[in-house]
């Protein structure tokens, strides 16, 4: 028991998932701030989207979202290859270039769907317990 205590949890690209956080994609990603690209990794769990630079990269390292604060995403371009993926908050957009952008994008969705009905399921049960 006393060694579950000491359990910090799963890294995942440096990053160390939240209690009850859970890696449901991963994937190469490009994110775009203003006229540069940073190159690095995609990740999405249960809780939040966040980008990794590679340590080469210059300007923004990280970009963290939460599902809770997203309030629409989108496929903006569409190449051969690869999409472009734009997440938006009521305060910001946030533009990456994914593999597989369809993918991504129904991943999200269903992620801030899952999210909101645990919510819900906690309100409800929050409020019985009442």
């Amino acid at each position: 028991m006393e060694e579950l205590d000491k359990y910090s949890g799963v890294e995942i690209f440096g990053r160390l998932l939240g209690k009850g956080e859970r890696p449901i994609a991963i994937g190469l990603a490009n994110y775009f701030t203003g006229l540069v690209s940073a190159g690095g990794k995609l990740l999405l769990t249960n809780k939040s989207l966040y980008f990794s630079a590679h340590k080469i990269n210059v300007g923004r390292k990280e970009c963290k979202i939460a599902l809770k604060d997203i309030v629409k995403v989108e496929i903006a371009l569409n190449l051969l290859i690869s999409q472009h993926l734009v997440v938006y908050t009521n305060s910001d957009s946030h533009r990456f270039v994914v593999y597989h952008g369809k993918d991504w994008l129904e991943n999200i969705k269903k992620a801030m769907v899952a999210l909101e009905e645990e919510k819900k399921s906690g309100d409800l049960k929050n409020f019985l317990q009442q």
